[in-house]
């Protein structure tokens, strides 16, 4: 998964999940998907008087959020590919 703001990745949704990622927030009358990384939920977005998080009032329709898909399946494991070559004999 990668943050909809700064855009740095996580690959396990559990540790994403253990370290403080959000899923979205309320910027003014907007929702907007996330998830977003600790980093900039700390520093740009509190739980309002309804406790949803919002973005703080002082960066209110300032964000620009990247465009994609944020979430994604957890990457299969590494697969190793080999090539065998077989000797001439020469």
């Amino acid at each position: 998964m990668k943050c909809a703001i700064c855009g740095i990745q996580k690959y396990s949704v559990e540790e994403a999940i253990e370290e403080g990622w959000i899923p979205y927030d309320w910027d003014g009358e907007h929702l907007k998907d996330g998830p977003f990384c600790p980093f900039c939920s700390k520093t740009l977005i509190q739980i309002d008087e309804v406790s949803e998080y919002a973005v703080k009032e002082e960066f209110k329709g300032k964000i620009a959020y990247q465009e994609g898909v944020f979430v994604e399946e957890e990457p299969p494991d590494p697969v190793s590919i080999g090539i065998i070559l077989k000797d001439g004999g020469n």
